[in-house]
């Protein structure tokens, strides 16, 4: 049989990325865990691009309007709201007080939103900004973490996202870890992929499905999991917990992973992204 580009990315996939199907979580496990989350949303980038595109130069990119009526940000609070969680943290940086007038306290959806600004207006990174809202109080440490930024939509699926993630980090803990990454299986290539042999093509696919899994932007966090911020964040740089935090935790096994299909995770990052969600949007409705 010859190889195709398709099914090489099959066998990969098999390799890479093979799902927990044997632990089990309950609905009550999960609805105990609800009023002992937060939900951090990261908020103070400038999305140059996306605000270039948008004419929205006077606006924090999480506060694009997305449906008609709802900014990417409060979408992703009425999503968390709409499960019973009703703790939220927005962390901020750029336009920070716009934000904080475009949420207020929560009171909109029955929830309460603190705020933590990034230290003396440095840019940290999203793991600084994490710590430091550890360090000031705003992130409660005796709660988990959902931490999501708003610019990663989740459109579409069938169950509750918020249920769905909590059900995954519960699995993560039974297996002896403390945080877990949303993945999707496989993102699409934005270019014609190819198998080459010798150097003649063989198979060629416009934008193929990579089976790589990535990584959302949402990401769990047991309590325990705070130390390692602690220790390996610094607040006198910048810095991604992707890129510090994370990888220790895989080193040492206890960092999990739950796997949302491909099509449900919209990353508004363009002109193209908003489109792509608008048009999501319309069709679960």
């Amino acid at each position: 049989m010859t190889d195709t580009l398709e099914s090489i990315m099959e066998a990969l996939k098999s390799r890479i990325n093979t799902e927990d199907t044997t632990t089990r979580i309950s609905q009550d496990e999960i609805e105990a865990l609800i009023p002992n989350t937060v939900v951090v949303m990261p908020a103070g980038g400038k999305g140059t691009r996306i605000r270039a595109e948008t004419q929205s130069e006077g606006i924090n990119k999480v506060m694009i309007t997305i449906d008609g009526s709802q900014s990417m940000i409060e979408k992703t609070i009425s999503d968390y709201a709409a499960v019973g969680i009703s703790k939220f943290v927005v962390l901020t940086g750029f336009l920070a007080e716009k934000i904080e007038e475009h949420l207020g306290d929560g009171a909109k959806w029955d929830v309460e939103i603190a705020y933590s600004r990034d230290p003396e207006g440095r840019k940290v990174g999203n793991a600084g900004a994490i710590l430091h809202a550890l360090n000031n109080g705003a992130i409660d440490d005796t709660l988990t973490a959902i931490v999501h930024n708003p610019d990663d939509m989740i459109i579409g699926l069938k169950r509750p996202y918020g249920e769905v993630f909590l059900e995954g980090h519960l699995k993560g803990k039974k297996n002896g870890c403390v945080s877990t990454f949303v993945v999707v299986p496989e993102t699409p290539f934005q270019y014609s992929g190819m198998i080459i042999d010798k150097g003649k093509v063989s198979d060629i696919t416009k934008y193929p499905p990579v089976a790589i899994p990535a990584h959302t932007g949402i990401t769990l966090f047991d309590p325990e999991a705070y130390d390692y911020f602690r220790r390996l964040v610094s607040l006198e740089k910048e810095s991604s917990f992707e890129n510090v935090v994370s990888p220790v935790l895989a080193k040492e096994g206890r960092l999990y992973a739950v796997n949302i299909p491909s099509e449900n995770w919209i990353p508004v990052n363009d002109l193209k992204g908003i489109e792509a969600a608008r048009a999501a949007l319309q069709r679960s409705n």
